[in-house]
C-alpha cells in the first residue's frame, strides 16, 4: 500500500512538467499544497511501518523526498519564509484602495458583499461573474461609485468594474474568447497615471474548457501588452491558475510584475467553502514602479471565492523599468501558446 502510494505521488507531480495542457495533467498543479502535506505523511508511515529496508524502498523514499523537495521549491515564495519584496519609498501619503471578488453568479447573498464594499470602503470594486441580477442588487448601495465598466453575461464570465475615480480610458476587450470579455483601464490617481486590467478567463476543467489553451493564451496576450506598453500597470482578476503554474510564471517573468503574495503567504481564494480543497485562484501583478503595502483575504459572503482586498502604494517609485530579457526558447513558446489559441 505505501509503495502504491509512493509511486502515484512521485508521479503526479511531475505531469504539469508534460507539453500537455489538459485539464487532467494540469489539474496537479493545483493541489502541490495537498500533494506536499500527503507525501509528507507518506514518508512518516514508511519510516514508521516499513521493518527492514530493501534497496528498492530506499530508491523510492529517495524519489520521494526529491519531488517533495521540488514543490516546496515551487511553493516557497509564496511563504513568510521567504524573502518579501520592500518598497523603494519609506512613506506612501496616499494609498489607492481595490476590492476584487468573483461573487459566483448564483450566489444572492448580495447583502453580504455589500456589508464587506462598506465595511472595506475601496475606491475600485472589482466584480466576476456579475449577471444583470447581480448589477441591479449592487447599483443602488454602490452611487458613489460614479464610474462604471460593465460586461453584464449570464454565462458565469460577467464583470463589472466600479470606480470613485474618473477614467482616462475604459474598453471592454474579448482578448480569446468571444464571450469571456476583460477590462482595461487607464486611470489618474494622486495626479499619477497608471494602468488597471481585469482578466479572468475560463479554467481548464471537465466542465468548461477541456484544455489550458484559452487561459494560457489569454495571460500571454496580457503580458505582452503590459511588456510592450511599460507602463505602471495593475493585472488582477481570477485567473483560474496557482501562483507557481509555468504559464504563471512565464508571464511574471515576460512582465517583470512582482506579485503580492510573495514573502506574505498563499492566500488561497478558492474555494471558500470546503478548506482542504483551497488554491490560490485570485491575484494581482503589478509594476516594477508600484508596491502595494497592504494585501488581505476578506470575509465569506456566500461565494465560493473570497475577495480580494489591497492598497496600491502613491506616489510611484519614479524609476526606469526595462523589460526583461527572454531566452528564446521562452519567446518561441508564449507564440506558441497564444497561436494555439487562434
Amino acid at each position: 500500500m505505501i509503495i502504491a502510494l509512493i509511486l502515484i505521488f512521485i508521479i503526479t507531480p511531475l505531469l504539469p512538467l508534460l507539453p500537455s495542457q489538459h485539464w487532467s495533467i494540469r489539474f496537479f498543479d493545483f493541489v502541490r499544497i495537498q500533494s506536499i502535506v500527503i507525501q509528507v505523511l507518506i514518508l512518516l508511515s514508511a519510516i514508521i511501518f516499513w521493518e527492514q529496508w530493501q534497496s528498492i524502498q530506499w530508491v523510492l523514499i529517495a524519489a520521494l523526498v526529491l519531488v517533495l523537495t521540488y514543490q516546496c521549491h515551487l511553493v516557497r515564495p509564496y511563504t513568510p519564509f521567504y524573502h518579501r519584496r520592500k518598497p523603494e519609498q519609506a512613506f506612501a501619503p496616499k494609498k489607492l484602495k481595490l476590492l476584487t471578488a468573483n461573487v459566483l453568479q448564483t450566489n444572492t447573498n448580495y447583502n453580504a458583499f455589500i456589508k464587506i464594499v462598506k465595511d472595506t470602503d475601496p475606491d475600485i470594486v472589482v466584480t466576476m461573474e456579475s449577471d444583470k441580477k447581480w448589477k441591479e442588487a449592487l447599483s443602488k448601495p454602490f452611487t458613489e461609485y460614479k464610474h462604471r465598466l460593465e460586461a453584464t453575461l449570464d454565462n458565469f464570465y460577467g464583470m463589472h468594474l466600479y470606480s470613485k475615480i474618473p477614467f482616462d480610458k475604459a474598453k471592454i476587450k474579448y482578448l480569446v474568447e468571444a464571450d469571456v470579455p476583460s477590462m482595461h483601464c487607464e486611470l489618474t490617481y494622486a495626479d499619477q497615471t497608471f494602468n488597471l486590467i481585469v482578466i479572468h478567463p475560463a479554467p481548464p476543467s471537465p466542465t468548461e474548457n477541456e484544455t489550458a489553451v484559452e487561459r494560457d493564451a489569454e495571460l500571454m496576450i496580457v503580458g505582452k501588452i503590459c511588456r510592450e506598453q511599460g507602463n505602471s500597470t495593475v493585472v488582477c482578476g481570477d485567473l483560474n491558475d496557482v501562483v507557481w503554474s509555468r504559464t504563471s510564471r512565464l508571464f511574471k517573468k515576460m512582465t517583470g510584475y512582482f506579485d503580492p503574495r510573495v514573502g506574505r503567504g498563499l492566500y488561497p481564494s478558492f474555494h471558500a467553502n470546503i478548506w482542504l480543497l483551497r488554491f490560490p485562484l485570485d491575484h494581482l501583478f503589478y509594476s516594477k514602479d508600484m508596491h502595494v503595502p497592504v494585501m488581505k483575504r476578506l470575509p465569506r459572503f456566500g461565494s465560493d471565492h473570497f475577495a480580494m482586498y489591497y492598497e496600491l502604494a502613491f506616489p510611484l517609485v519614479d524609476i526606469d523599468v526595462e523589460n526583461p530579457e527572454l531566452t528564446r526558447e521562452e519567446q518561441e513558446e508564449i507564440n506558441a501558446l497564444i497561436e494555439e489559441a487562434e
